[in-house]
């Protein structure tokens, strides 16, 4: 048998290296700076205060699970894992939608509110922990994100071993993704008459470049004068973009249903694009402005924009997936 991997070697050691997760969360690694302290005890009452000492209670450790304790020596460059407090706790488990399940993945219907991997004030409120807690799988690891304000599919793989097949499948852009968003309706007559839009043929029209809330959004716009349907190009190096096609449905108080297919898989590119378009998805606390977190927790209804469908070629043993939301964007059903 051949050598396995690097990145899988490199897996293997560290979740070695790393104490066993705990609720399905990892303890944070943390080196040691060059500070002059005789012992831990006195390095973590400077880092964390009053409670410093009660990570030394089981909550800190060595590589390879070696417990540490308050009055071992102080040696900068040492790596401590320390598990700290949960911020988000929920008062119930949250419990996934499986809505495809193989060998080597399940794809979930991922609810809004939760981000898609443990960060920042979004721990257990994440689809990756509770994946984890749910289908008692520490394992499990998502191979592509979903920002917390799209709800919809996500993918996890649940074995090391297949989670680079299926987040290169991503990377290399091998995934066809469908989503669904509610946003003003755009007069396209109107939009082909803006600064920047040229013709591009009969019925067509096409504009280079825009500008979005967070800066440059580098889109070709292609919108086909046909009552309902609008295609847009978006990408770096727009000229080898694909093409993403929004279908319109015409809705109450000047809304619309599109369907949006992007290229790339980077957070909020579709909100920033639909915002430049003078569409900005209904709902959505960043674009065209940022909401304050008053204004956010007033919304009437979360951004609607939706993962709604996943299409690729399993890149294990090469059999077609086609997979389909069982959610629905809120507005629709109003």
């Amino acid at each position: 048998m051949g050598r396995r991997p690097r990145s899988q070697r490199r897996s293997a050691y560290q979740r070695a290296t790393r104490p066993a997760l705990r609720g399905g969360i990892n303890a944070s690694p943390v080196v040691l700076p060059e500070r002059e302290f005789a012992t831990l005890g006195e390095w973590a009452a400077e880092r964390f205060g009053a409670e410093g000492a009660g990570i030394f209670d089981g909550d800190a450790f060595y590589d390879f699970s070696v417990p540490a304790c308050a009055a071992d020596t102080y040696r900068p460059g040492t790596r401590l894992y320390i598990f700290r407090p949960v911020p988000d706790e929920p008062e119930r488990p949250i419990v996934l939608d499986v809505v495809h399940r193989a060998e080597r993945f399940i794809i979930v219907d991922k609810p809004y509110g939760i981000a898609t991997i443990p960060r920042g004030s979004y721990v257990a409120r994440s689809v990756t922990v509770a994946a984890r807690r749910q289908f008692a799988n520490d394992d499990v690891s998502a191979a592509h994100r979903l920002d917390a304000e799209t709800a919809g599919l996500v993918l996890l793989t649940l074995d090391p071993r297949w989670r680079g097949p299926y987040q290169d499948m991503f990377a290399a852009r091998q995934v066809s993704k469908v989503y669904r968003a509610v946003a003003p309706s755009i007069d396209l007559g109107a939009l082909a008459g803006r600064a920047g839009v040229v013709e591009a043929g009969p019925g067509h029209a096409a504009a280079l470049g825009g500008r979005g809330a967070d800066g440059v959004v580098n889109v070709e716009l292609h919108l086909t004068r046909e009552p309902g349907e609008i295609a847009v190009r978006v990408g770096e190096g727009v000229p080898n973009a694909r093409t993403l096609v929004a279908k319109e449905r015409e809705l109450t108080d000047g809304l619309a249903l599109y369907e949006l297919r992007p290229v790339t898989g980077r957070l909020h590119q579709l909100r920033a694009t639909m915002s430049y378009l003078g569409a900005p998805i209904a709902g959505d606390p960043l674009y065209p402005r940022v909401m304050s977190l008053e204004e956010t927790a007033r919304r009437p209804f979360p951004t609607q924009l939706l993962a709604a469908g996943l299409e690729f070629s399993d890149p294990v043993d090469d059999e077609p997936v086609v997979v389909r939301t069982r959610r629905t964007l809120e507005l629709l059903t109003r």
